[in-house]
């Protein structure tokens, strides 16, 4: 496989985006800056992977692995910087659909991981979306309806045009992250 240099500068765009989150709500939520922490160490090995001209190695299954623990841990630590305050009773269902998932999911078919890995992140915005509605936080309406779009309709394989859908993915991405930035720093 050749380098897929776009790809690659678009996970460096998504790193900044979530470094930019860190740094502007660290003091304000721990959790949600852990959940976005891993989805900018996935971009960041990203940037690597992308970078080179072979497929596979060490970093290709790094890669892999920090993608789905966005998905599977990523998300619903967002989820529970969002309600740690409000609903309790949410964040403790996210935490424990969580943890429910990274141990059950090694005992799982391939099909029914992968059902397990959207049932937990889609939780996840569903929750984010309710607390969002509660307190009339348009930024984290906006950024979850971008999440949605970009990691759903969008996808992440094969083109879009002229561009590869992982891009646009990212791009999406990296644009709800500073719109959730907005939200949680509102």
């Amino acid at each position: 496989m050749a380098r897929q240099l776009s790809t690659s500068l678009s996970d460096g765009l998504l790193t900044w985006s979530v470094l930019y989150f860190i740094y502007h709500v660290f003091w304000v939520n721990f959790f949600a800056c852990i959940g976005l922490g891993i989805q900018g160490a996935a971009a960041a090995v990203g940037v690597i992977r992308f970078a080179q001209s072979r497929i596979g190695g060490q970093v290709y299954d790094y890669h892999q692995m920090l993608s789905w623990l966005a998905q599977v841990m990523g998300l619903p630590l967002l989820a529970v910087g969002f309600c740690h305050k409000d609903l309790p009773i949410m964040m403790n269902l996210n935490l424990m659909i969580m943890i429910g998932v990274l141990i059950g999911s090694r005992f799982l078919a391939s099909g029914m991981r992968q059902m397990a890995v959207q049932s937990c992140s889609g939780f996840a915005m569903l929750t984010i979306i309710l607390i969002c509605l509660r307190s009339w936080n348009i930024y984290g309406l906006l950024a979850t309806a971008l999440y949605v779009i970009s990691g759903k309709v969008v996808g992440s394989e094969g083109k879009m045009g002229p561009f590869y859908r992982v891009d646009i993915l990212h791009v999406g991405l990296a644009i709800a992250n500073y719109l959730f930035t907005l939200a949680m720093c509102e």
